[in-house]
Order: C-alpha cells, then structure tokens, then sequence
C-alpha cells in the first residue's frame, strides 16, 4: 500500500508540473501572438505613422489605427478594416493628409469608421476621401461610418454603402476643439462623377455640408454645397435617407443634383422634412435633374394575404397594372421591363419566376412589390410626373382578388407616402394547415413582486390558434428580453387545437434589485413551423417585475409534531409557515431546504418553496434502513434573513403486535400465543377426552376405590383380582353375565345411557317434593289443619325426617359412591348415609335387609370381587328401618311386591360434575359356578357397588 501510494504521489507532482509548462507554454503564445488583426495586416500596434500605401490585401480586425499621413491603396491592394477603423490626427500644419482608393484598389469597411480627430493641438478635420479609377471599389456594411467634414469625391467606382451612415461631427464633439463649428459640424461633400455607380440599401446620408456665413465662396440665391451626380453616373438607393430638403433658406439649403448624362432610382428614400417652410409656395426642389437627366421615384405595396381563417397564404401571384391605361407596371432600371432590375431582386432576396418569383406571397404570405410612381425631370421642375395609381390582381389556384392602389405624388414622400400597407384575404380559401401558437400580452398586466436571489414560479398561457395540435412545444422565460439569460424553459408541451396550456415555470433567483422584465417565448427555437415570421410574431409577452430583498422572518414548522414517531421507509409530509419578524405577515417564493438529520449528519433532503400565506409543504421519505432513536427535521431557508427551525421526531420500526416481544421473556407475542394455545389445547383436549371417552375407559375399584383402566384384570393398588365375564345383579344379587341389558332372575333393566343435568336435577326435585308432600299431608293430620308452607318447614325442621334438596342430592350421589341399602319400609335401594327414604318417605333405621333376591325393585348389577388368595370378601349384614308414617303392616325387611319396584329400568342419573363409573366387582376367581345364582346377601352393603 505504501508503495502504491508513493507511485501516486509521484504521478500526480509529475501532473502537475507538466500542467504549469503547457500552461506557461500556451500563454507565451496568447502574449506574443499579434492581437491587431484576424488577418495579414501590416500594421502593428494603433498607430499608423507616415504615408501607407497597400498594394496587397490587408484584413486588420479590433483597432481603430490613429493615420498620421496619407492612406493609398493601389491596383491589386485593398484594406478590409473589420470592428475598428482609421482616425485621421491633422492639424492645421499637416493638412494634406488623405485616402486614396485608386484604380483596381478597395476600400471595405465592416462596423468600422473613418474619421478624424477634433481634439489635437490646432486640429484640422477636413479629410478627402477619393475613391476613382477603373474597378475601385468602396464598400461598407454593418454599421459602417464616414464621419468627417471634407469630399467624398468618387470617379469611374463602384460603391454599395449597406446598413451604414456618411454623416459628420456634431456640436458637442466640436465644443472644445476651438474650430468654427458652423464651418465643421457637417458631412462631406460629395460629388460622384465619370459613370460611378453608387448603390445604397437601408442607408443614410447625413448632415450635408452648410455654410450659413458662406465663408467659403457661397454665392447668393443658390444652394452652397450638394450631393451631385454627374458624368453618366447612376445611384440606386433602396429604404435610405438623402439630407436634402425643401428649405428655401440661402446657406442651409440642400439639394440632390443630377446632371444630364446621369439618372437616380430611389426607392422609398426619404429626405430631412424637418426645414419645410410653413407654406409650400415658399417650398425648394430637393431633386433638381438637369436637362437631360432624371430621378425616379419607387414606392413598395407590403401585402399581406390571409385565407378565410387568417392564416397566410403562400404562393399568391400578385400582378399590377397601371390605370386607367392597364398597362402592366415597368420597371425603367431594368430596359424597361415588367420585371425589376437584378439589383432590385437581389435586394429584396428574391428571383425573377419561380416559387421564390419577387410578385409571389412567401410562407409568410407576404410579398413586397416595387411600383415605379413618380419621375423627376427638369421639365417637370418644381415637381415631377405622378402615375401612381394602379389596379392588383392576386391569383391563389382557381381563386382571384382585385384591388386598387394609390400613392401621394412627389413632393410627398415620407415613409408613409412611400409604402402602401395592404391585407388581403380569400373569403373562400383555406390553406391553415398548421399550428399557430400565440402568448397573449394581455394575460400579464401587473407586476408580479418577487424576492431577491430567491426562484419563484410564473405560470405561461400558451394558445394554438392554429389547424392543428402543436407538439415538441417549447416555452421559455428570459431576462429583460436577453435571449442568453434563459431563467426557465418547459419542453415537450402539446397544444390543440384551438386549446392552450397554463404552465408553470420556475423560474431561477434574479440577483438585480429593482424593476426587471421576463419576456415569455413561445417555441424560442422556432422547431415548430406555424407559417412563418408573422405568425410567429406572436409568440411572446413580457412580465413586469419587482424584485424586492428578503425581510427578516422565521420559519414555523407544523408538521410532523413534536417527538411524532415515524416509520423507516415511510413518507413524512413537512408542512409550516415562513412569517415576517414582528408583523408575522406571510413570506413569499423563499427557497426552503428540509433536512432529516441524525445530529449533523444529513438523513434525507428535500426542497420546498413558500406559497400563499407563507405555506410550504414537502415531504422527505426515510430511509428504510434508518435505525430507530431521536431524529431532527431541519427547514432552513436560502434567505439569511430569515431563521430556520428544528423540530425533533421519533424514529421507530412500526412492528405488528404479534411481531412485538413479551416483556422478560423475549419471545415474539405470536410465539407465546402458539404456546398458550397448545397448553389450552392440551389440557381441553385431555379434559375433552377424559368427559367423552373417560367414563367408559376408567372405573374405581370396588375394594379400594382407586381409579383403574376398564380393561384391568387386577387392582395395582390393592392387588385384587377381577372377574372378566360375570357381574351381580344390583337387585336380586344374583351372578349373571357383564353384557346383558335385563336380570334373568328378577327382569330388571339395567342403565345403558346418559342422563342430561337438567332432566336429572328435575327428576330429583319431582321425587323430593313428592317425598315433602306426603311429610305436609302427614303434619296436618297430626295437627287437625292444613298448614302453609312456612309452618310446615318450621314442623319439619324439628322432625327426624327433615332433609334439604342439597342433601338429598348428595345422598343420591353417596349411593352410587359409598354403596346402598334398602328402605325397610319400600325396599327401594337408598345411599348408606341416607336417613330418609327417597322413595316413600320413611324414616331410614337399621334393619335386617330383606332377602336376595326378593322385592321388584329395579337395579343395577353388581360385581363381587376376589381378594388375593381366593377369600370371599367378607360381608355385614344390613338392618332395616320402619317408617313412621309406612304402612302398620309392613314387615321390615320384606316388602310386597305392590310396594316394590317390578321390572323398573334404573338409569342412572348424570351428577352435576362429570361422574367416573367405578369399576364393577368382579366374580372371585375362588367361587363356583354354583354361586352365581344365589349370592352372600349379608355383603352387599360392603362389597356391592351399583354398576
């Protein structure tokens, strides 16, 4: 490892050092590499000292070069000045400095300036700029600017001023300069001569030199100074301004002379209307053609063609004519002809036929026709000859519109008179096929206020007043209009038809305190065809803003609740307020980060943002893993101002009640039910068992009373032995066989079922109130009236007979657990302990019993057993008791068969508690088969037990 990390150390100190050497490299480069130009330029640094004269192409880019000397640029030379320029530094001693594009030289200047310097010591300003010879060329584009007072002569050239200016100083420039102002505030003379051709488009020719002092040879009644065209020259000036005027005021008067050989197109070229005399008698030709010479006049029809659902109309072919002659409409710089020049149709980007044919409506169904209206000759002077009405004809497929077009005549020519604006529309086409998305400006009215370095949400109507869906739909948002400050962008919208989307958009913090702007934009990319420029026109809206800095505040959590237990892998919603200090007034749009942390360790993360009323509402989801203990909920806001807070929560594992443990035995609560279950189960199953199967599977021994299986052949307690097959008749105590149902020597039925509790229960008390009845019945007797039952139980109570119910159930028990003995009076068998006969009442006395065999009585068979050795068991004999209130004939111990029971089926009575059936005395194996029938009366109160 050590080793490893050694090798790494040394990779990375090699890195780095090789990192500082390219670097050191790279900038030596950067510092010493020219930083004046793009391309080959002969200049370095930003001074041009002494004459320079180019006989090669030189491209200098980024430097405005201070010339002190002359500038020539000769055959095969040219000066492409790119964003810079040259500032020529003269003074009054070294005026004669100049630049010079001579034959076969150029000059091209791209948003870059030729001027020179009021502000150096005794500064001359005046600059001649010549531009002559076959094939020179002057060129500028982009913003381009001659800014000097002097000439601007050209001869035999070729100029295209494109989107540029030839204009002057004004007086602020000049103030401190200590020149005559009035002499050096204007443009250059300019005089182009000898077939120069100058073309202007989007141009101005500002500021035309004045003299109001004429200081410098100005003569009275004439202009001084003019733009002048001369010598078979020609200028073509498309959507350009000429500071000519109709001022009639000697000194400021300027005009656009064009001499014989020379002619002018002018295509919406507008001239300074800011010197118009009140009065237009008093007005003054701005273009003053000499014999011979012209200058025309063009203006544009800008139509517009819509179907009947307004969606423009590519394709429309538009034809004019002129009336009333209906003529079609020439064009004179092109032979004449109906079609317009080249230079016309390069300037409006467009070809002579075709799809892209210049009369036929783009996919913005717009088309810009030129119309030659007015011309300029010295015939015509002060005005000039109008023809500027004409009748358009637009033809889509089968469908035809017709309309009629007038323009002003010169000396109108404003912008407004130059153009004639007009829509036109086919009731009965339609060609919308596409989507057509629109913002609507009118949807955001007010200030939306929003908080400092703090994203917020707007929310963007985007409509589609198309034909058809608009999918892949795009809204931006950027900042004060500025396409490179994008704050928010949605993509991946679908618009239908006729329907629009509110969408929400957040958008990121602005830093800038004050009023901002966030300009909407619908398909910022234009990825979505809607028809072209005009429908995309409408595809934005702006939003005033207030950004505003954060107040002081705090944040107020609601939920989760102080201590709230929550569940690993579950969601917890945080809820609260963010409220101004002092006021508790809601906070909007604060940025709010809330955090599940275990001290400083941070558990889970979200990100909210207040709402109305200050609510904010996030959720962070606990890990699953989490381990359960005391947890905080942190919400801090991105605002200092404003204080966060802490809320402490309970993590816990939410674990079903039977998954829980069982306080100090630990085991789950299911597993101790499933133990208490089984332990109930045993001990119902085995007391179950023991009250349905357990009176027939263990009985008591007759000997010794200890419970034993059924199917035991000996006692293990007493050790006696049983017999198998035989039993004694409970009745008669004959032996007779342990499976019969009825005695064969006396007939009685024996008990094969169960009785129910109740049933037994009824049974007893029917008997016991017969038994009390006859008791009342003899009380009154003795006492000659019929007694309540209060006074009888108060007479029974002191007789010898009185016994409860609850004592007589119990000695109806003891007869089936202790053994029996019979009434002396009935001879009905009762319990050993009774001292009342059950069946009729008698006062139970010991007794001789009466004899084996005899009474009717039914009974049970019993059982005698065998003791060890084959002894008889021994037997007692039993006495008998008269009743008091029995019969006076009764023999004791020898019922009658009337007082007997015949032939009557015992069963035996089911006890309250389950009762266990003892085990039948068996034959002892000792005694003869000749005993069986005629068994030892005298021990059936001992050894006997009810079977």
């Amino acid at each position: 490892m050590s080793n490893r990390a050694g090798r790494n150390g040394k990779a990375l100190s090699l890195l780095i050092v090789w990192s500082i050497a390219l670097g050191g490299i790279f900038a030596a480069i950067v510092a010493l590499s020219p930083a004046t130009h793009a391309g080959a330029c002969d200049q370095i640094g930003i001074n041009i000292s002494g004459d320079w004269t180019i006989s090669t192409p030189q491209v200098c880019s980024g430097i405005l070069y201070t010339v002190d000397g002359t500038i020539n640029i000769n055959a095969g030379g040219s000066l492409t000045l790119i964003d810079g320029g040259l500032k020529f530094s003269k003074d009054s001693t070294h005026a004669g400095s100049s630049l010079n594009v001579n034959a076969g030289g150029a000059l091209i200047l791209d948003n870059s300036v030729v001027t020179t310097n009021p502000n150096v010591i005794n500064p001359y300003v005046k600059l001649a700029l010549t531009v002559s010879g076959a094939g020179s060329q002057f060129v500028m584009s982009n913003g381009a600017m001659l800014k000097f007072p002097g000439w601007f002569n050209s001869t035999g050239a070729s100029l295209n001023i494109t989107d540029s200016a030839i204009t002057g100083f004004n007086d602020t420039e000049l103030q401190n300069s200590g020149l005559d102002v009035e002499l050096n505030n204007d443009g250059p003379i300019i005089a182009w001569t000898a077939s120069t051709t100058a073309s202007l488009y989007r141009s101005r020719i500002d500021r035309i030199y004045q003299d109001t002092q004429f200081a410098e040879g100005g003569r009275g009644g004439a202009a001084n100074f003019n733009l002048t065209l001369s010598g078979s020259s020609t200028l073509y000036a498309y959507d350009s301004y000429m500071n000519v005027d109709y001022s009639n005021a000697i000194g400021i008067h300027n005009e656009f002379h064009v001499d014989a050989t020379s002619t002018a197109y002018l295509y919406n070229v507008t001239i300074d209307r800011t010197q118009d005399p009140i009065y237009a008698s008093n007005w003054t030709a701005a273009y003053v053609p000499a014999a011979g010479g012209a200058v025309n006049l063009f203006r544009w029809l800008d139509a517009k063609v819509l179907d009947r659902t307004a969606f423009a109309v590519a394709g429309t072919a538009i034809w004019s004519s002129s009336s009333p002659t209906g003529a079609t409409a020439q064009y004179p710089d092109n032979g004449p002809s109906p079609i317009p020049s080249g230079r016309t149709l390069w300037y409006l980007g467009r070809t002579s036929s075709g799809a892209n044919a210049w009369n036929r409506t783009d996919t913005n169904g717009h088309a810009r026709i030129p119309l030659y209206t007015d011309q300029i000759t010295s015939a015509t002077l002060p005005n000039g000859q109008s023809f500027g009405n004409f009748r358009v004809v637009l033809t889509y497929s089968t469908s035809t519109v017709t309309d009629g077009v007038s323009f002003n005549a010169y000396p109108a020519v404003s912008v407004a008179d130059n153009t004639h604006w007009a829509t036109y529309s086919f009731p009965n086409v339609q060609v919308r096929t596409g989507p057509d998305l629109e913002v609507r400006q009118a949807d955001y009215t007010s200030t939306l206020n929003v908080i400092q370095s703090q994203p917020f949400v707007v929310y963007a109507k985007v409509y589609n007043r198309g034909q058809t869906d608009a999918s892949g739909v795009s809204i931006a948002a950027f900042l004060n209009g500025n396409r490179a400050s994008q704050l928010a962008r949605v993509n991946g919208l679908t618009i239908v038809t006729g329907g629009s989307v509110n969408q929400s958009l957040n958008v990121a913090a602005i830093n800038t305190l004050g009023a901002q702007t966030l300009m909407l934009v619908a398909d910022p990319d234009n990825a979505i065809n809607e028809g072209g420029s005009a429908q995309e026109s409408n595809n934005f809206a702006n939003i005033t803003l207030n950004v505003a800095p954060p107040p002081a505040g705090y944040v107020a959590i609601v939920t989760p609740a102080a201590s709230q237990s929550v569940e690993p892998g579950k969601e917890v919603v945080v809820t609260g307020y963010v409220r101004a200090t002092g006021t508790d007034a809601a906070i909007v749009g604060i940025s709010l980060t809330i955090e599940l942390r275990s001290g400083t360790a941070v558990i889970a993360t979200n990100a909210s943002t207040s709402g109305e009323a200050g609510l904010f509402v996030g959720t962070i989801i606990v890990p699953a893993d989490t381990q359960d203990g005391s947890y905080n909920v942190v919400v801090t806001p991105t605002a200092t101002s404003i204080q966060p807070q802490t809320q402490a929560v309970a993590i816990r594992k939410n674990v079903p009640f039977l998954n829980q443990t069982v306080p100090i035995l630990g085991l789950p609560y299911w597993l101790f039910f499933i133990i208490l279950a089984a332990a109930a189960a045993a001990v119902i199953g085995v007391t179950l068992y023991w009250k349905i199967y357990g009176l027939g599977k263990m009985v008591e021994c007759g000997e010794c009373g200890a419970f034993i299986p059924e199917d035991a052949t000996s006692c293990p307690k007493c050790g006696v032995e049983f017999e198998k097959d035989m039993a004694k008749c409970s009745n008669c105590q004959a032996w007779i066989p342990v499976d019969v149902k009825q005695c064969p020597e006396c007939g009685v039925e024996f008990a094969t079922g169960k009785v129910e509790m109740a049933d037994y229960q009824e049974k007893m008390r029917l008997q016991y109130d017969e038994v009390v009845t006859k008791f009342k019945e003899e009380a009154s007797r003795q006492l000659g009236r019929a007694l309540s039952d209060r006074e009888f139980q108060e007479w029974w109570r002191k007789q010898p007979t009185f016994v409860t119910f609850e004592d007589w159930l119990r000695e109806e028990e003891e007869m089936r657990k202790m053994g029996s003995k019979p009434c002396p009076t009935c001879g009905t068998l009762n319990s050993v302990t009774a001292t009342v006969c059950h069946k009729c009442g008698s006062l139970m006395r010991d007794a001789p019993r009466p004899p084996s065999g005899g009474g009717s009585g039914g009974a049970a068979p019993v059982i005698q057993t065998r003791r060890p050795g084959g002894s008889p068991p021994p037997e007692s004999p039993s006495g008998s008791q008269a009743s008091p209130y029995g019969p006076p004939s009764a023999q004791p111990g020898a019922p009658s068969g009337t007082e007997g029971i015949p032939r009557r089926v015992i069963r035996k009575p089911i006890a309250p508690q389950p009762v266990v059936q003892k085990k039948v005395i068996k034959k002892p194996s000792g005694e003869g088969g000749d005993d069986e029938g005629q068994p030892d009366s005298g021990s059936e109160n001992t050894t006997d037990d009810e079977l």
